[in-house]
């Protein structure tokens, strides 16, 4: 575990969701592209690597919470996807990014950084939000 108590595998969750929007990019470009026949369009080498990606992307996540990342960071660091999806269709289809897809990536970032804030160190009266709310409830039953 890093200082700040966040397990450093977390990383590893992050990197899986930036395989995966890679991969999405390859399945989107084959998906755009004529095929002579129903074959060639599902096996071609653009669908096989993204599909293999996606896989490496799962097999990386699996690892990351056997390491010990709790259930409740991945959804966290796998919306890091949505910043690179805007990224990635912008380079490689020339998608334009507006100011909606901009702010929503801003909103994201600051979640984020909101999740992992350790409130008790800006005020001792904001220390309750660093409770393990599902800890907590289940605690109560």
């Amino acid at each position: 575990m890093l200082s700040s108590g966040i397990n450093p595998w977390i990383l590893l969750i992050a990197l899986s969701s930036t395989i995966a929007s890679f991969a999405q990019v390859l399945l989107k470009m084959s998906a755009n592209e004529e095929h002579k026949n129903v074959i060639e369009e599902y096996l071609n080498w653009k669908v096989i690597v993204g599909y293999g990606l996606m896989f490496a992307g799962m097999g990386l996540t699996i690892v990351a919470y056997a390491k010990g990342v709790q259930y409740k960071n991945g959804p966290i660091m796998e919306s890091i996807a949505n910043i690179w999806v805007v990224l990635l269709r912008w380079y490689f289809f020339r998608e334009p990014v507006t100011k909606k897809k901009v702010f929503g990536n801003i909103l994201i970032l600051i979640g984020i950084a909101v999740f992992y804030l350790d409130w008790a160190g800006i005020s001792d009266s904001l220390a309750f939000l660093n409770t393990d709310w599902g800890t907590l409830i289940s605690n109560m039953f």
